[in-house]
């Protein structure tokens, strides 16, 4: 039996439904100063990440057991999401992205079980704001490995 994965527009249409904003690079840095606490979820094909759909059902939940949290949600289309995933250091999806005051504070890759999802996600909303890791691009030059 094969299993129904929706498309990025039923997700996206969810994801309105729940009175979630999009947003990508040019708009994210307004959208979080004008919210103390954003939560940015990352995207991509959920044909080729199914764990995309699951997060527009397990954001909300969480939320709901976290009662007085009320960070903003944004989202990201699969193009803003690779966009942005490069300023986050983002390399695997769906992903969460924490930011207070316009400060990043931290990130969740992937899926996690219940328990450790809801424990993050408030560790998370309340951890100090820090510099986002950045990708590993190694940099070289012609002159690489001699000593100057």
């Amino acid at each position: 039996m094969q299993s129904y994965i929706p498309t990025f527009d039923t997700v996206a249409s969810r994801l309105a439904t729940l009175g979630y904003t999009e947003t990508d690079a040019a708009t994210l840095d307004a959208l979080a100063a004008a919210h103390p606490q954003l939560v940015l979820m990352l995207n991509a094909d959920p044909h080729q990440h199914p764990e995309v759909a699951d997060n527009a059902i397990i954001v909300p939940e969480v939320l709901k057991s976290l009662p007085g949290t009320t960070p903003h949600i944004c989202w990201a289309n699969p193009a803003a999401s690779r966009t942005l995933a490069s300023r986050f250091g983002v390399l695997k999806y769906p992903a969460l992205v924490f930011l207070r005051d316009g400060g990043y504070t931290g990130v969740i890759v992937g899926l996690m079980d219940w328990p450790d999802v809801v424990h993050r996600f408030a560790e998370l909303l309340a951890a100090p704001v820090r510099r986002p890791p950045s990708i590993g691009i190694p940099v070289t030059s012609h002159t690489s490995g001699a000593c100057q």
